[in-house]
């Protein structure tokens, strides 16, 4: 195989990452059992906070999918992998840190999952949709998701920062809120930008190939299929469709179901902006700045730090339980 080594990296780090996505959904009932997310998976988010309470609920799917991805490590095709495409031992540690370092890969797309949810009701409530088919708007809302998901976390952070409400108050640092003003309901997508998202994306390509680096390709998630399941009739074929069921499932059920927006003032829906390429290529060429200072590391790695406790304090509590 003669390959340049950028390609053999991305090529055996795919297929790593599809088999693991692939293993660790064998590990999570949930997927196809929604119901089996608990009302504790909202953590300590009170009162409306419905941003907040959409994070922490990804928060509960990505300390879950990360614990499930650690646990399959050791039936990965790691040897039979690298001797395909014919890795050399330089870039085996590269891969192998990839691979193994599953809350960076995982948080960006189910972050962005958990801020379109979150900006649902908003929109809704302001087309007079009833609470009932919030739920309905959540599931279709997937293919908005899609959109934003297709090449890499660097697309969708633009998009994302792009769609950001101007200023905003959450518990994480790490969380955006969308602004529902730049936001419309969709027939098709449920959910999706007043300016067309295929617009977006476009113009975000464009930008991330000119000042941050050549487009990186689908999202493994959408490679791997879903875990198979005999009590159900109609699955989600890729685990990107299973994780946003089932999260899509719990928001309907837990928080959707138990939010009140009276009084809060829901903005008008904007007119499409003609100045989205300026905008966009703006934001990348302040990405880019960010890589280069590796403030992006910075930020990620504090949001390790915080998975990792959350994790520490999920097994002691499943421990206690256990043994009590």
């Amino acid at each position: 195989m003669s390959q340049f080594p950028e390609s053999i990296e991305i090529h055996a780090k795919r297929a790593l990452l599809k088999e693991q996505t692939q293993l660790l959904g064998e590990r999570l009932s949930w997927l196809y059992d929604p119901s089996k997310i608990p009302a504790e998976a909202l953590g300590k988010s009170t009162g409306c906070g419905l941003p907040d309470r959409c994070f922490s609920l990804a928060t509960w799917v990505l300390i879950e999918v990360v614990l499930a991805a650690n646990s399959v490590q050791q039936q990965l095709s790691w040897e039979e992998t690298f001797a395909q495409y014919e890795v050399p031992s330089d870039l085996q540690s590269r891969i192998l840190s990839a691979v193994l370092e599953p809350t960076s890969r995982h948080a960006p797309g189910i972050f962005a999952m958990s801020e379109i949810v979150a900006a649902i009701p908003m929109v809704a409530t302001r087309e007079s949709v009833p609470v009932g088919r919030w739920g309905t708007i959540a599931r279709k809302s997937e293919k908005f998701g899609v959109k934003i998901s297709c090449d890499g976390s660097d697309l969708q952070v633009l998009v994302r920062n792009y769609l950001r409400r101007p200023s905003q108050t959450t518990e994480s640092r790490n969380q955006r809120v969308l602004d529902a003003a730049l936001l419309r309901l969709d027939e098709q997508m449920g959910i999706t930008s007043v300016t067309p998202i295929d617009d977006l994306v476009s113009a975000a390509k464009v930008a991330i190939t000119e000042h941050i680096r050549p487009a990186r390709g689908i999202c493994v998630a959408m490679l791997a299929k879903a875990p198979a399941c005999e009590h159900a009739s109609a699955l989600p074929l890729t685990m990107y469709g299973a994780i946003w069921s089932a999260y899509t499932a719990a928001a309907d059920r837990l928080i959707f179901q138990n939010i009140d927006l009276r009084g809060v003032q829901i903005p008008s829906q904007a007119r499409p902006d003609s100045c989205f390429e300026v905008a966009i290529d703006t934001l990348a060429r302040h990405r880019a700045a960010q890589l280069h200072r590796d403030y992006p590391a910075t930020i990620w790695h504090e949001a390790q730090d915080e998975i990792k406790t959350l994790i520490a304090d999920h097994a002691r509590t499943q421990h206690a339980i256990k043994t009590s």
